[in-house]
This record gives structure tokens, sequence and C-alpha cells, in this order.
């Protein structure tokens, strides 16, 4: 009897092991499109035009929005048609996955790649020295190494806030009438900053092994940029900073929030994680590299609400900006 149970428990095992590898090199090679769904629903069918020049952007969650710096970019170019291929909770390995079908089917004239200082190193290497569960701490290791297991979360994560949002309405958290407050604060953002306490820091500045993580960071993206359908296509590598850099007010309300030892040197216009990127995109003509922090601390200066009190991403006012500073490197 034990020898049958433990057969059946192996063969199970091997079976998930199976289907999980399958799915796991049909995701990476995008054999089906994982993401018809955010596709749809970021490019109305009607906006296809006839001789016009094709741009593709392709981001995480601060492109993925139907009203973001993209719809600024429809706005202001008319002539062109614009495609937004971004996915939320998507970094660099994910972005290279993407990019084999909708590069193909684009085949754009201009290539917009957006990454996020706040977390993308840590999408490669999910250091946790703080406050995690021993679960969660598993689910990243693997995590790390299956890109499916991603997007099964992510869809499963979907599905959970479709079915929570009747019985359990929670404060609207982009709701740019609230105050700042730490109990209110996007409870994902808490958690990651729970997990690793000087995530910010490590990032802006490469320290704590980020430096060696951003080589990684960086032989990806140059992978992507060297695909077959960009091979005479200009790139902009667009950075958007961490709501940190922007402010001392901000760096204060993320110590609140756990984070620890925020130097103001995070602040400064030229930073490791923008510079190390300028030096090895430094002699490649295809690339250009915008780093809207000088204009977003200026706007900050000036009381503008960039980034919304208790999320960590752009408000409609920040979309416009980034979206005008843009326009501005595509005019030139």
């Amino acid at each position: 009897m034990v020898k049958k149970v433990t057969r059946l428990v192996l063969y199970i095992l091997f079976l998930a092991a199976t289907v999980l590898g399958i799915m796991e090199i049909a995701y990476r090679y995008q054999w089906i499109d994982f993401y018809s769904t955010e596709w749809r629903a970021l490019n109305p069918a009607d906006q296809a035009r006839q001789s016009n020049k094709k741009i593709l952007v392709l981001g995480d969650s601060f492109s993925a929005q139907p009203f973001s710096y993209v719809q600024v970019l429809r706005d202001s170019l008319p002539a062109c048609t614009i495609y937004n291929a971004a996915v939320g909770g998507t970094g660099i390995q994910e972005a290279t996955a993407i990019a084999r079908r909708r590069l193909a089917a684009v085949k754009p004239d201009l290539f917009v790649y957006q990454v996020y200082v706040g977390n993308d190193l840590w999408d490669l290497r999910k250091h946790t020295p703080g406050r995690v569960s021993g679960l969660r701490r598993l689910y990243w290791w693997m995590a790390e190494r299956l890109l499916f297991l991603r997007y099964a979360n992510y869809k499963s994560g979907q599905l959970k806030a479709l079915a929570a949002a009747p019985a359990t309405p929670m404060p609207e958290l982009k709701d740019t009438s609230l105050v700042f407050s730490p109990e209110r604060y996007s409870p994902r953002e808490k958690m990651l900053l729970q997990a690793d306490p000087g995530m910010i820091r490590h990032n802006i500045l490469l320290s704590g092994g980020r430096d060696t993580d951003m080589e990684d960071w960086l032989t990806r993206v140059e992978k992507l940029f060297r695909s077959p359908e960009l091979e005479h296509c200009p790139v902009l590598l667009v950075i958007v900073p961490h709501c940190a850099q922007t402010s001392a007010q901000w760096r204060a309300r993320m110590e609140t929030l756990g984070v620890s030892d925020l130097p103001p040197r995070i602040s400064a216009l030229s930073y490791p994680f923008l510079d190390r990127i300028r030096s090895y995109f430094g002699n490649n003509k295809q690339v250009r590299i915008i780093s809207p922090l000088p204009e977003f601390q200026a706007a900050a200066t000036a009381g503008t609400l960039l980034y919304y009190e208790n999320d960590p991403h752009l408000t409609p006012a920040g979309h416009q900006l980034l979206g005008e500073i843009l326009l501005e490197a595509m005019e030139r």
C-alpha cells in the first residue's frame, strides 16, 4: 500500500513538473498570446491608420494604463499609430518574451522601452533580508527561475481582485484627494519594502550587490534591443524615477513606511543606476536615454502632485509631464 501511494505521488509530481516545464517554454517563446487581453484593452481596434509611422511601447504598470503617457503621445501625434504592449508587474525577463510577438506584429519605426528605478533590479534578484513568510520566500525563489509561475500569479491576482472587489471595498489608493497615510499606502508596496527595507537605496545607488544585478540587466536589455525587428529602429529608453528621488518630503514618507537610510544623494540628477546605463549605451547611436528626473523635481518643487499619495504610480499630471518630455525628445 505504501509503495502504491509513493508511486502515485511521484507520478503526480512528475506530471506536474512536465506540465510546468512545457508551459514555461511556451511562455518564454510566446507560442500563444498570453497577454492578448491586455493588448486588446490598451490598443483600440480602430486606431490603425494607413501610411504612417508606428511606435511600439513596452513597459510595466507605469505604461500599462488606458490613460498613461501613451495616451498623451496618441493625442499629440495623430499621424502615428502608437501600440501599447506594456504589462503591469513585468520586468526585463517578461519584456523579452512579450517583445517576440509584438515586434514581429508591429515592426515599429520607433521603440519605447520604459523601465522603473524602484524595482526593476529587484525583479531579477529578490533579495529578502527583512520580514517575509517562508512560503512567500519560497515562491519568490521559484519565480526568479520560472517566468510562467510569475504569469500564473499575476493572473490569479487579477481574478482575486475581481472576486474581492464587491465584498471588500477598500479606500481608493489612486484618489488624489486623499492625504498620505502609512495605513492607507499600497499593501503590495509595503510588503516589498518590509521584505527588503534597503531596496530603494540599493537600486538607485547600485549598492548591496545591485551593481552585479545591473550588469545582468544591461546584458538582457541590450539583447532585447538587438532583436531583428529593431535592427534599423531608434530606441528611447525611458527611466521612470522613484518618488523618493523627487523631493525630501517623499524621502521622509518612504522612511515612515519602513525604508532604511535614504540619503539626500539619491535625489542627485546623476545617480549610479542612470550613470551605468548611460555609460553602457554611450556609444550606441540607436539608443537614447530619457531621464525625466530634472523636470519631475522642478514640478514637485512647484507643488505638482506627480505620484499618488498612497500608491507608487504616476498621477494624470505625472503622465502628462512624462508625455511632454517624450514628445520633446522625439522632436529633437
